[in-house]
């Protein structure tokens, strides 16, 4: 399991347009449609289980908001970085 990161190195590593609230970090992606926004998050949902490591994702009409943190190590680790920044890569 990996330890959680500081404060100052998740503000430091931050993918942009994602924030760091409450011990995840958090982004919401825009969409024209619902249907775009639900595709989104099957990619992302893909990623997430090939990583073994699964975000929050909350689907709204033209809005998807994506969280991760890793429970079992308490915060947010460096695994949650590169996922947010695998989920940028796909949009």
């Amino acid at each position: 399991m990996s330890a959680p990161l500081t404060d100052e190195e998740i503000e430091d590593r931050l993918p942009p347009e994602w924030e760091y609230v409450d011990d995840e970090i958090v982004r919401s992606y825009d969409f024209n449609d619902y249907l775009a926004g639900v595709a989104f998050a099957s990619e992302i949902a893909d990623l997430a289980d090939e990583a073994f490591h699964h975000p929050t994702i909350v689907i709204e009409y033209d809005t998807v908001e994506v969280r991760f943190t890793s429970h079992e190590a308490g915060g947010v680790t460096e695994q949650d970085l590169e996922l947010a920044a695998e989920c940028d890569a796909i949009r």
